[in-house]
């Protein structure tokens, strides 16, 4: 390295901070992004819970229709329970944190 190139690395290097701790930004700059997000969650929340119900509801026809359940059946109750557990995951984290 040149004596040139050497001093522009000195430089660099001074210039880097050395508290590397995080940095949290204003409330004011963060409250509209953490709007945004409550409302995504929330949308989530009520799609999964109304397919949750929409899945329970054509299980509840196709065992009525034929007494038993088939593996697609099967299959769509595991999602509606997932869907049912994932929409309601914001209280239990809250009970379990």
């Amino acid at each position: 390295m040149s004596a040139r190139d050497m001093a522009v690395a000195t430089i660099i290097r001074a210039e880097v901070p050395t508290d590397s701790s995080p940095k949290t930004p204003p409330a004011e700059v963060t409250s509209g992004l953490e709007q945004v997000g409550a409302w995504f969650y929330w949308g989530v929340i009520a799609t999964l819970a109304m397919l949750g119900v929409a899945a329970g509801i054509y299980l509840a026809t196709a065992y009525h229709r034929g007494g038993q359940l088939g593996e697609g059946e099967k299959r769509v109750a595991i999602v509606a329970v997932a869907a049912v557990l994932v929409a309601g995951s914001g209280g239990w984290a809250g009970i379990l944190l």
